[in-house]
């Protein structure tokens, strides 16, 4: 009985664990990675409006490459429990540079990610995802958003609500 429950515990936390850490960001930033390590692949330090209160972190960059390879010009990473589970790259953009960079991601993102994802689209947003991670593109005001978060099934059938 032992032996069952400890192969059990195992399954389990390769199983909860191993999306963590095959899913990725972008191609160079996975999720799961501390924040130092994340500093270590930006080669950059964080912005003073950062916070780190222990279990909850927020860091922000400037000049991060999006998943496609973009530099954007404001990023946050958000952390718990020294983890990261959540991205955005924002961007200063007209109608016409938000419509692109939506079919950009349209056409792009299964290609240069080398990984499958489903496809919504309303006007004027995007969402792609698989049971790894959810990728969604909006406008808000002038900036681009483009938001990457780990998989989870109740925030997916949130974003699907709007997308109905």
């Amino acid at each position: 009985m032992k032996k069952f429950l400890l192969f059990m515990m195992m399954l389990f936390s390769v199983t909860v664990f191993a999306g963590t850490v095959n899913a990725k960001v972008t191609n160079k930033i996975n999720f799961g990675i501390s924040p130092k390590e994340l500093q270590n692949i930006i080669k950059s330090e964080p912005l003073s409006n950062s916070h780190d209160n222990g279990n909850y972190a927020v860091y922000y960059f400037v000049n991060v490459e999006d998943p496609l390879g973009v530099k954007r010009e404001l990023n946050s990473f958000a952390f718990s429990d020294n983890q990261l589970f959540s991205a955005v790259f924002d961007s200063a953009t007209t109608d016409e540079e938000h419509a692109k960079i939506i079919e950009d991601y349209k056409k792009n993102a299964s290609k240069v990610l080398k990984e499958k994802l489903n496809v919504k689209e309303r006007k004027g947003g995007l969402l792609l995802y698989n049971s790894k991670k959810l990728i969604e593109i909006y406008r808000i005001m002038d900036h681009t958003f483009i938001t990457s978060a780990l998989y989870n099934s109740e925030k997916l059938a949130e974003i699907l609500s709007d997308y109905e």
